[in-house]
């Protein structure tokens, strides 16, 4: 049905709807990916397949929540972070700050997902006054120790923290925040994850770039070195990726040579 609206909408519309899809998921890159397609004013738009418009129908759907929700969350009164058995009323950092509120806006689908996530299994959730975040803490997150989510960490070893340490890990989780942000207006919501499971890959733990530039000291991190990690999974990594570059590459050359082979040779008849 999705499929069947979209072929049937006007050629402007289309382009439209394309522009605003490929922002939402893919970020900068998403629209330099689209305008390269469309580049020419007079090229018509290419359908899409239906598997495509499936899966940009569930990532619009899953922002479209997430929005809500992070919306939702912000209308009501969320408790301010305290130790375990204290409540305390609400409160957040005063004053107007711009680039704070770009962060917030930029990361809310995935804000929006974490607190559904504790909302879902129950989770208590407080607001970290000293750095205007939220803190769920449900009772297990897929067996990880924390999941940071935009604006939101998951973590179960919240619960019996002191003030001190709690929001010194809360601060630590919201240096993210700016990473969260920055990466999902160049790639999309899943730009961020991507990128840091990339880098836990060769810089795993404490040398983890990401993971230095929030402070390691303030996450619970020792140091134990800046340089990459190359066991047998990284090299074989590597192997791989240098093996795509070198087809890829070859593709383009092999693609280049044939279309000037079968270009006609045109020249000008002398008179």
């Amino acid at each position: 049905m999705i499929y069947r609206v979209i072929v049937t909408l006007p050629r402007r519309a289309q382009a439209t709807l394309g522009i605003l899809c490929a922002f939402l998921l893919g970020g900068i890159l998403g629209l330099a990916w689209w305008w390269r397609r469309h580049r020419s004013a007079n090229q018509p738009v290419a359908p899409l397949g239906r598997v495509r418009v499936a899966l940009i129908a569930a990532g619009l759907l899953t922002i479209t929540v997430g929005v809500a929700w992070r919306i939702d969350a912000d209308i009501q009164a969320v408790p301010t972070c305290a130790p375990h058995g204290v409540v305390q009323a609400a409160s957040r950092r005063g004053g107007f700050d711009a680039w704070l509120l770009t962060q917030q806006v930029a990361t809310a689908p995935e804000t929006g997902i974490g607190l559904l996530y504790g909302r879902a299994f129950d989770a208590h959730i407080c607001l970290s006054s000293s750095s205007d975040y939220y803190v769920s803490v449900p009772s297990s997150v897929a067996g990880t120790r924390a999941t940071n989510l935009g604006d939101i960490v998951l973590s179960p070893g919240f619960a019996h923290l002191s003030r001190e340490d709690l929001t010194t890990l809360a601060g630590h989780e919201a240096r993210h925040r700016p990473q969260w942000a920055v990466a999902t207006i160049i790639g999309g919501p899943l730009a961020f994850p991507v990128a840091y499971a990339v880098d836990d890959f060769f810089f795993p733990g404490s040398r983890n770039h990401f993971e230095r530039l929030a402070g390691l000291e303030s996450g619970g991190y020792r140091h134990s070195g800046t340089g990459p990690e190359l066991g047998p999974a990284q090299l074989a990594a590597l192997g791989v990726v240098a093996t795509a570059i070198v087809f890829g590459l070859y593709r383009v050359v092999h693609r280049r040579q044939s279309s000037r082979t079968c270009s006609p040779d045109i020249r000008s008849d002398p008179t």
